[in-house]
């Protein structure tokens, strides 16, 4: 299945989604910003700072243009990328780029790239953060679920039934957020697949994990309302004890 199904559509949106799914893989984006360079300041698309990478500091260029784009539009960034001090320079292009732009990147520091390739080059990255966000948001399901750690004799009579109805409507939910792989998302049999939660008619990852995430919220709901209705209380060191397991299934 592919990554994502964003297509954006004006300059802005090129320039929030790229700041946006950026954000989401791990990085610190901001959109615009303004930088000091060697020679004053200048404003960019979108800042990426990755304190925890070799590749320190990015700049994004987004350029909604009906036509390729030039060399000299390449020169004029690789001055700003130069004189800013960032390791790496992006020109992510509506329409690709001229053949003179793109030997105008060679041996630079600066990558040409369409969305597509942006977001190929992203991808991998941006699944392997958001798989983590996933299973970090689900940890308490698998507490709440588990016959052998939920506290069932503390339960009133009345939410009996409704504490065994939740588990019956999210435990298969408990189990794609807390098995599901990387590799089993990219799989071309996922949309169809009858091993994973509600993922028939999807179209891509980030759809479906933004599916998921929405349902752990519900369900998280759910189970606090019937644990504060029996006046049960679970001890946060339970929950931060399974975190250490959750990603073992990543890729």
């Amino acid at each position: 299945m592919k990554f994502t199904d964003r297509c954006p559509s004006t300059w802005r949106e090129l320039q929030d989604d790229v700041a946006l799914l950026l954000n989401q893989a791990g990085y610190q984006a901001v959109s615009p910003y303004t930088i000091e360079t060697a020679r004053g300041c200048v404003e960019v698309d979108v800042l990426v700072e990755s304190p925890d990478e070799l590749i320190k500091k990015i700049i994004c260029e987004c350029k909604y243009w009906n036509s390729p784009i030039p060399k000299e539009k390449v020169h004029a960034f690789r001055t700003v990328v130069s004189d800013s001090g960032a390791y790496l320079g992006l020109i992510i292009s509506k329409c690709g780029f001229q053949s003179g732009a793109i030997e105008a990147a060679k041996y630079s520091n600066v990558r040409l790239l369409t969305w597509e390739q942006f977001t190929d080059l992203i991808s991998e990255k941006w699944i392997l953060c958001q798989l983590k966000k996933i299973k970090r948001e689900s940890v308490p399901l698998s507490e709440y679920i588990n016959p052998f750690h939920f506290p069932f004799e503390k339960l009133k009579k009345e939410d009996i039934p409704r504490y065994r109805a939740a588990c019956d409507k999210f435990s298969s939910l408990r189990h794609t957020c807390w098995m599901i792989t990387k590799t089993d998302l990219e799989d071309d049999s996922f949309p169809t697949s009858s091993m994973w939660y509600h993922c028939n008619g999807y179209t891509s990852i980030e759809s479906y994990l933004n599916f998921l995430s929405e349902k752990i919220e519900i369900a998280l709901n759910e189970f606090s309302e019937i644990l504060e209705s029996s006046n049960i209380q679970i001890a946060p060191e339970r929950l931060e004890k399974l975190e250490g397991h959750i990603y073992m299934f990543l890729n």
